[in-house]
């Protein structure tokens, strides 16, 4: 190792101060991600660099930021809590430092890397209040495979900072989730489905690919309700949110716009796939044996854009229109504009 260099520590400090404000501003996860790796790149310059997260009763670290070389091969990977380095920075919290020629006591190579080409690593854990979120892993691999001693002290202190930023970022995200969730089913709510149907309606209205519109209701639930009570009604309502998730695409959106009534946006679907994604969801409402009585089914009602409009207002119309149709002409299917 370098010996000490003290102005150089003094400079990287001063350079940490500076960077605090634009990485503790950023507002989602990736971008403080970014800032945080970018300013750290011109406080201690690297190779490589990774966020390793500590998940709840996991016993594995989860890769959630990667950048420099073997990116791919990095967010593939899941470094054990026992039998890795980082999970040995996580247990016992403190920093660990290697060199290309250091013996390692626990051996983690990230899979589909080289294994003989030199690196210096410096894995510190991230530590916000008592919690540790997770690691911070900086590399220098190749011909400069090694750090002076003032850069691993700089990596510790940046990693401080980086934890703050971190939790203060997943925090952000968290609260935003809750914002746009049922509290009950976990799908989507009322706000979100505005706001994704209207950006994907300014998508359409680009010349872009379609979109389409499902609007659905829970058949005769208000009498689950009146019969069995709420708590049923509730389980009734989770379970019709479980079935829509296997029922739909992993990129549609679904959401719960009411009480009993559903939503289903799917981007980039024209009339003929959208008409197979409701039938497809009323067989397996009605096959699905819901409610005390296991006969419950659903109501659809479609609308595709641009051909049946291109707002917020007129493909919802358009669509409530046919839910209203399917309720009238006996329930349990899907009223298309075909």
């Amino acid at each position: 190792m370098e010996h000490s260099d003290p102005i150089r520590l003094t400079r990287g400090l001063e350079s940490i101060i500076d960077a605090a404000a634009s990485i503790l501003a950023e507002g989602s996860l990736e971008a403080t991600f970014d800032e945080m790796a970018r300013a750290l790149e011109t406080i201690v310059p690297f190779t490589s660099l990774a966020v390793y997260s500590l998940q709840d009763g996991a016993h594995v670290l989860l890769p959630v930021f990667a950048v420099g070389r073997y990116v791919e091969e990095t967010l593939a990977g899941r470094p054990p809590l026992q039998g890795s380095i980082a999970g040995r920075v996580v247990m016992t919290r403190t920093l660990t430092h290697f060199e290309a020629s250091t013996p390692r006591e626990s051996v983690y190579k990230v899979p589909g890397t080289p294994e003989d080409e030199p690196e210096a690593l410096v894995c510190t854990p991230l530590i916000a209040g008592s919690r540790v979120l997770g690691t911070l892993n900086v590399w220098r691999e190749g011909r400069v495979a090694l750090f002076a001693s003032e850069e691993v002290e700089l990596i510790q202190r940046f990693a401080t900072l980086a934890a703050l930023a971190y939790d203060n970022a997943h925090q952000r995200e968290r609260l935003s989730e809750q914002a746009r969730t049922d509290e009950l089913t976990g799908l989507f709510n009322r706000r979100h489905f505005h706001e994704r149907l209207g950006s994907e309606l300014a998508r359409v209205r680009r010349g872009d690919e379609p979109v389409a519109l499902l609007l659905l209701d829970v058949d005769d639930f208000k009498a689950v309700n009146d019969s069995h009570g709420h708590p049923v009604g509730d389980s009734v309502l989770c379970a019709f949110a479980d079935l829509l998730r296997d029922a739909v695409r992993g990129a549609d959106v679904i959401c719960r716009t009411g009480g009993e009534e559903f939503a289903v946006i799917l981007p980039g679907a024209d009339e003929g796939e959208a008409v197979l994604a409701a039938e497809r969801i009323v067989t397996a409402v009605r096959e699905g044996h819901l409610g005390p009585s296991g006969a419950l089914t659903a109501s659809v009602g479609l609308a595709v854009s641009p051909q049946e409009g291109d707002t917020v207002a007129a493909l919802f119309r358009a669509a409530d229109d046919r839910l209203l149709a399917a309720k009238a002409q006996g329930k349990d299917r899907a009223v298309t504009g075909r």
